[in-house]
C-alpha cells in the first residue's frame, strides 16, 4: 500500500512499507516475530540509535554476515541528500541526473559556503530526515520511543569519523567519495 502523504499517523511501524524500511537491518521485517515483538515493544525487539535501519542500505537489504556492505548507499539516503544539493549548490542543481547545468553557478555557490565534497554530518542529517519521514511522528522531537535521534545522528558521524583501523578508514573514505560524486560532481567541487 501507498504511504499517506498527508497522514502521518499510518506511518511508522503501524505501516507495512514504513515498517520495513525502519526495521533494524540484523532483522527480517517479514518474520511474524519480529514485526509482532517491534510493535508490541518487547524487551528483545527494541529499535535504538544502535540498529542501522534497512532504510541505510542498498536496495534497503543488509548482507547478515557484514553489516557494512552496502550501507549508507540506500535511494532514499540518495534522494534526500539530492534535496540538500539544492541548498549546497543551487535549486536546479537538484533535478540534475546527468550532470547538466551551469558548471559555474553550482561551483559558485558551493563555494561560498565551503562546500566541496559531502561529509558526514550531512549523511547523518539526511539519515534523521528520512527516518522522520517514515516514523508516525507528526512533529520533531529528539527521543522516539526507544529510538534517540541525536545518538543516531552521533553514531552515523562516529561511523564515518572513527572508522577502527586503516581498512576500515579507506573504505569510509572511498564511501564519502562516492557520496561526493552523487550529490557534488566533480566539475562542481573543482
Amino acid at each position: 500500500p501507498l504511504i499517506r502523504t498527508n497522514d502521518k499517523h499510518h506511518r511508522g511501524f503501524v505501516s507495512d512499507a514504513c515498517g520495513k524500511l525502519l526495521c533494524p537491518a540484523e532483522w527480517v521485517w517479514e518474520d511474524p516475530i519480529v514485526r509482532a515483538g517491534i510493535c508490541d515493544c518487547m524487551t528483545a525487539f527494541i529499535v535504538s540509535k544502535n540498529s542501522w535501519p534497512a532504510f541505510m542500505y542498498e536496495n534497503y537489504e543488509a548482507d547478515s554476515k557484514n553489516l557494512e556492505r552496502r550501507l549508507f548507499k540506500s535511494k532514499l539516503l540518495l534522494i534526500a541528500l539530492q534535496g540538500l544539493k539544492a541548498i549546497f549548490t543551487s535549486p536546479s542543481s537538484a533535478n540534475e541526473v546527468d550532470g547538466e547545468g551551469d558548471a559555474k553557478v553550482k561551483t559558485y555557490i558551493a563555494s561560498i559556503i565551503g562546500m566541496r565534497k559531502v561529509t558526514p554530518q550531512a549523511i547523518a542529517y539526511a539519515a534523521c530526515q528520512v527516518r522522520f519521514a517514515l516514523s508516525n511522528l507528526t512533529s520533531w522531537r529528539t527521543v522516539d520511543g526507544d529510538f534517540d535521534y541525536h545518538l543516531f545522528w552521533n553514531n552515523v558521524v562516529d561511523f564515518f569519523e572513527d572508522a577502527p583501523g586503516p581498512a576500515a578508514q579507506t573504505r569510509v573514505g572511498k564511501l564519502l567519495e562516492w557520496w561526493t560524486r552523487q550529490v557534488i560532481s566533480v566539475s562542481d567541487s573543482a
